[in-house]
């Protein structure tokens, strides 16, 4: 496994990014399906790979209050580590631990562990994904995202002729350490291959242009939210996806 620094990234995670108001956005959508995820259950130790925006982590803690057990949040950056620790406003502070994912070691098990915009960042997602499996309890889910190599601007991009590849990143996706794309297929037997059983597929954020192009319409945020729930039942074209997968 190669140390890549991650703190090289910390950039892509500010408010000056082009992308940031976006990927913001569709986190909140994340965050909404791993509370979902959840369902009734009374007290829920929680793990999370990576802290990015701190979007996921602020509304864990917020949406489950009480009912929130352990919370373990693993991190690679130091950087992304010290910014957590200034800006952090809640009472409850999450377990920070600076460890790559492939080397994270614990005997504890998670009801839930979320790899929200994860995937598509790290050298091998077969292996952190098998590995990660290890530290899930009976019944429980792991949540995962990716970004939609098939989402609607893409496709309409492609047939335009303006994007002749839909896999190939671009110089957005390395700034933010992309090391690939996934579309529905892929990412299901990303999971499948590891022995998982994939319960639910969700969509995240339908965006028929491209971020500028949105950016200029000047949409009213009742249209943006719509977006964001109309992509829920279109997995297949919009511009993340989540599945939730479980041991069988």
């Amino acid at each position: 496994m190669s140390h890549e620094n991650l703190d090289n990234y910390i950039g892509a995670y500010g408010e000056r990014f082009p992308f940031a108001d976006e990927n913001v956005r569709m986190l909140h959508s994340y965050a909404g399906y791993v509370i979902d995820s959840i369902g009734e259950r009374q007290r829920v130790d929680i793990l999370s790979l990576g802290i990015g925006y701190q979007t996921v982590a602020a509304r864990i803690v917020t949406e489950l209050g009480a009912r929130l057990g352990s919370y373990v949040i693993l991190e690679g950056s130091d950087a992304v580590i010290a910014k957590f620790k200034a800006q952090w406003p809640l009472q409850r502070k999450p377990d920070i631990r600076r460890t790559y994912f492939e080397e994270f070691a614990s005997t504890e098990r998670f009801d839930v562990i979320e790899m929200g915009f994860v995937l598509e960042h790290v050298d091998d997602p077969a292996l952190i994904v098998r590995r990660f499996t290890r530290f899930l309890k009976a019944g429980g889910v792991i949540a995962m995202a990716v970004p939609n190599a098939r989402s609607l601007h893409r496709l309409i991009g492609h047939e335009a002729g303006l994007l002749p590849d839909m896999y190939a990143l671009s110089e957005h996706d390395r700034a933010l350490g992309h090391k690939r794309y996934f579309d529905l297929a892929s990412f299901r037997e990303l999971a499948q291959a590891q022995g998982l059983v994939v319960k639910r597929a969700r969509g995240i954020m339908l965006k028929p242009v491209t971020t500028s192009q949105l950016a200029a319409l000047n949409l009213s945020e009742s249209v943006m939210t719509a977006l964001c729930k109309v992509a829920d039942t279109l997995p297949d074209i919009a511009n993340g996806m989540y599945i939730e997968v479980a041991s069988p």
